[in-house]
């Protein structure tokens, strides 16, 4: 249950905001710029959640960067492709109209207000760039200019660490290879951050412009709840103690996701994600706290989803990191099922593909495809691509599985031998004759993204050549999209359509603006800092209240 207003406040702030992601720190400077006196509560010992671990891109339409680089755009452009990939399974079909209308005066705002700076990556384009819905040879996605940390002194030491990303843009291959090492060390000498570091850091310096107070160390616990079930306060605690905190504006929570809870995932997801992709804080705490409070929940059977691989040598804060790279989409190399057999399209983008993990088998009473799966290569994807942490020319580390033959590789991981042999046969058949009759390898955007997408030559190509590897790849997700239903202000209803007063949620915290989907690079992040413009300018502007 929720606290209950005590005797006396250890203090009273007019908004307190739960996290400092980017929807966190969106919708704390919006409140303060409205004459609100802001608090934001960070449970861990970093700055950033899961924006800072990410590479920072926000995904949003008609931005003033596509219109500066000649890039054209229109709302009824945008709304018809949103549309086309949520099929109507988004929670609140008027939130993506929400999210056209201001995502891009979000942008204007930061640009103008804060140190916040974004380019068009012109190496990179839309996911989906194959649909005749889609924007074809450009981007929505933004890029965010490097960050010198040392203009914020201390503080640039609070920053999430991302351990996967070097200081690059993404337009200089800092999430898709190309690395220039020579600008990599200047950076790293010099405390210069790109990519989510660098958007958080800008975000930093924009709330400490305004005087926000931020507190790392200190968990929101608890909710504060009036007799009426008004929410005016939080528990937070610090050093083990519980501190009473009013608000008389109201409470936001933009905490993150659950994917770090066992029994939340299990609870609300088909698949356990046994492998996620953000920092380990993310457990569901403002879920809780909203769930306590009656807040009604949407989305909740949906996440980031993602196939995670690992090189289990790489630890990031007590965990195995699960990559995002793993040259599943070059040639030379498919993805198979405990039986030995093809299953999805394995250049699909990493939101759509482990949708295909969990297909029933209605006769076999089985999952065939639940992970772990194996993506399955030879000798000439290694000599050629990066995959995971291994470089083209590297010896074979010893958590790649690795065999002569392609029945003893399979006897290694455990796959029916037979199966895996006759999978490579047909495979290789569709090689040679450049079409891939069954899951439709090389037509899509994504699996060849920077090469003007997929086509026969780039995706398709025999595994012939020993030795055969093979690696595991599982069930991941950047972060979970599901959460309380919010109204288009960012309000938190409750189990009977009405507005829980005083509380407001964004980001990975509450149910997705636009639903299951994931539109381009940044499909988290823009939605999730245009609900915190949003709710931002309404909670600063709300009446103060007697707490």
């Amino acid at each position: 249950m929720p606290a209950k207003k005590p005797a006396q406040w250890h203090e009273e702030v007019d908004v307190v905001v739960l996290g400092t992601g980017g929807a966190a720190f969106t919708s704390a400077i919006l409140a303060a710029d409205q004459g609100a006196k802001v608090l934001m509560l960070e449970k861990t010992h970093q700055i950033g959640g899961t924006t800072a671990y990410s590479g920072g891109v926000p995904w949003i339409p008609m931005n003033r960067y596509m219109k500066e680089a000649g890039i054209e755009d229109s709302r009824e452009d945008a709304l018809n492709f949103i549309k086309r990939l949520s099929q109507g399974k988004e929670p609140n079909p008027a939130l993506i109209d929400v999210f056209v209308d201001n995502g891009h005066a979000m942008i204007d705002y930061l640009h103008e207000n804060t140190p916040v700076r974004f380019s068009v990556p012109g190496t990179y384009s839309e996911y989906y760039a194959h649909l005749p819905e889609a924007l074809h040879n450009s981007t929505r996605s933004l890029d965010p200019d490097p960050f010198d940390l040392n203009t914020i002194g201390e503080w640039g030491s609070l920053v999430r660490q991302n351990p996967l990303f070097p200081p690059l843009t993404l337009n200089e291959g800092g999430a898709i290879g190309g690395i220039d090492f020579t600008v990599v060390a200047d950076r790293m000498e010099n405390n210069i951050v790109t990519m989510g570091r660098s958007l958080i850091a800008s975000l930093l310096k924009g709330a400490l412009d305004r005087g926000i107070d931020i507190r790392i160390n200190t968990p929101g616990k608890e909710l504060v709840v009036d007799d009426n079930g008004n929410v005016i306060g939080v528990v937070a605690e610090k050093d083990g103690e519980k501190i009473y905190i009013g608000a008389r504006k109201g409470v936001v929570l933009a905490s993150g996701g659950y994917e770090w809870n066992k029994e939340l995932v299990k609870t609300f997801l088909k698949g356990e994600i046994t492998h996620p992709m953000s920092p380990p804080g993310n457990e569901g705490d403002a879920l809780i706290m909203a769930m306590e409070a009656g807040a009604a929940l949407g989305n909740m059977s949906e996440a980031w989803w993602y196939p995670s691989m690992q090189d289990p040598t790489f630890e990031y804060e007590g965990h195995i990191i699960n990559q995002t790279g793993s040259g599943r989409m070059g040639p030379n190399s498919i993805m198979v099922n405990k039986y030995g057999k093809r299953f999805v399209h394995e250049g699909t983008t990493y939101n759509d593909l482990p949708r295909a993990f969990y297909e029933f088998d209605p006769v076999k009473l089985e999952y065939p495809n639940e992970p772990p799966v194996w993506m399955v290569f030879d000798q000439q994807l290694k000599d050629s691509t990066m995959i995971i942490t291994m470089m083209p020319g590297e010896p074979t580390p010893d958590w790649v599985d690795q065999a002569q033959t392609l029945t003893e590789l399979a006897e290694k991981i455990g796959v029916d031998a037979a199966g895996l042999e006759a999978t490579v046969a047909r495979w290789n058949e569709h090689c040679d004759n450049g079409v891939d009759p069954d899951f439709h390898r090389g037509t899509t955007h994504f699996e060849n993204i920077l090469g003007g997408g997929g086509n026969a030559e780039a995706n398709l190509g025999r595994i012939e050549k020993a030795p055969f590897y093979a690696v595991p790849v599982n069930f991941g997700a950047l972060g979970t999209n599901g959460g309380p239903k919010i109204n288009e202000q960012g309000q938190v209803m409750n189990l009977r359509g009405n507005v829980i007063e005083g509380l407001y949620a964004a980001g990975n915290a509450a149910m997705s603006m636009l639903g299951p989907i994931y539109p381009g690079a940044g499909g988290t992040i823009g939605p999730a800092m245009t609900m915190g413009y949003v709710l931002g300018k309404v909670v600063g502007a709300t009446a103060s209240r007697t707490i």
